[in-house]
């Protein structure tokens, strides 16, 4: 009886071990992601991502990309904790139009990657006003 005890405690011990080694990405520059906002899916392309020792880049990076290859992004990617963070602003006055504030998933082999959290719309071009859910993956 001891043995089998044993087996399936050592087994419950590496599958455990298994799924606290996954992180979340270091990077996510030069990623498209399928993008589902007010039930529209558009394309979100992150193009750059800054690096460490960057002024304010202790913890988070810098991103841009775009959205629906149009609406620019710039904001923040914390890779430590997945935590992700930005602004859609519009072309000609630069003024905020939705702001995307949510977390992306930890890196699993063979899995797509996730992104979700709250799309705060602040123009009602977007949908109407107010916070509502996004979602993406790659």
């Amino acid at each position: 009886m001891k043995p089998t005890i044993l087996g399936a405690l050592a087994t419950a011990l590496l599958s455990v071990a298994g799924t606290a080694s996954a992180e979340r990405p270091a990077n996510i520059a030069n990623t498209i992601w399928t993008l589902q906002t007010n039930r529209d899916a558009v394309q979100l392309v992150i193009t750059t991502q800054g690096g460490p020792g960057a002024p304010g880049a202790a913890t988070c990076r810098n991103i841009n990309g775009d959205i629906g290859n149009v609406a620019h992004i710039r904001g923040w990617y914390c890779p430590a904790s997945g935590r992700i963070h930005f602004v859609h602003r519009n072309l000609d006055s630069g003024d905020a139009v939705r702001v995307f504030s949510g977390n992306v998933s930890d890196e699993v082999p063979g899995m797509p990657l996730y992104m979700a959290g709250t799309m705060t719309v602040l123009f009602s071009a977007f949908g109407d006003l107010g916070e509502y859910n996004f979602s993406a993956f790659r």
